[in-house]
C-alpha cells in the first residue's frame, strides 16, 4: 500500500510538472480512491481541532464524514460532463487518478500546516503566511494538473480549480449546517 501511495503521488507532482511519463504508473481509476481512506484519518485529526465555539457532536462527526465522501465524489462526477464539454473525455480518467493522488497530497499539506498553526510554534503573522502559501502552493499545483493532466490551456484550467474549490466550500459550508 504504501508504494502505491509513494507511486501515485510522484506521478501526481511530475504530472503537475508536465512529465507524462510516470503517468501509467497512477494505477487504476477506482484503487485511485484509495487516497481517500489513507486521508480520511488526517480528516479526522483536523476535524479534532476544530475551532472555538463548535462543540464536538455525533451530529457533526456524521456530517463530517459524509461532507468528506461528497468531497472527494463529487468533482469526478461533476468532471465527467465537463470533460466531455471540453473535448478531453479521453484524458480524464488520467486526470481524476492524479487528482486524487493530489487530493492526499493537499490532505498532508494542510494537516500539518494546522498542526503547526495549532501548537504556535509560529507567531501568527508568520503562521498566517504558512497557511496563505500551502493555499498558493496547491492551487498552483492543481491548475498545472488541470493543464497538463487534460492538456488544455491556461484559462479552462483555472476554471476548474475554481470549479474544484466552489464545490470543496459549498460541501463544507453544508457539513458546518447540518453538523451545527
Amino acid at each position: 500500500m504504501f508504494g502505491e501511495i509513494r507511486t501515485g503521488c510522484a506521478a501526481a507532482l511530475a504530472l503537475a510538472r508536465g512529465n507524462t511519463g510516470p503517468v501509467s504508473a497512477l494505477g487504476d481509476f477506482w484503487r485511485s480512491f484509495r487516497a481517500a481512506v489513507v486521508a480520511f484519518p488526517l480528516s479526522l485529526l483536523m476535524l479534532a481541532m476544530v475551532p472555538h465555539g463548535f462543540e464536538m457532536t455525533g451530529k457533526l462527526i456524521a456530517a463530517d464524514i459524509v461532507g468528506y465522501i461528497c468531497t472527494w465524489t463529487a468533482f469526478p462526477l461533476i468532471m465527467v460532463f465537463v470533460a466531455e464539454r471540453m473535448l478531453v473525455f479521453p484524458r480524464y480518467w488520467q486526470f481524476i487518478v492524479a487528482t486524487n493522488w493530489a487530493n492526499l497530497l493537499q490532505s498532508a499539506v494542510f494537516t500539518v500546516v494546522v498542526l503547526v498553526n495549532a501548537a504556535e510554534f509560529l507567531p501568527e503573522p508568520i503562521s498566517a503566511m504558512l497557511f496563505m502559501a500551502a493555499w498558493f502552493w496547491i492551487l498552483l499545483f492543481k491548475w498545472r494538473l488541470a493543464r497538463h493532466g487534460l492538456g488544455i490551456k491556461h484559462f479552462p484550467a483555472v476554471a476548474i480549480v475554481l470549479l474544484d474549490l466552489a464545490l470543496r466550500l459549498v460541501i463544507a459550508r453544508a457539513t458546518i449546517w447540518f453538523g451545527g
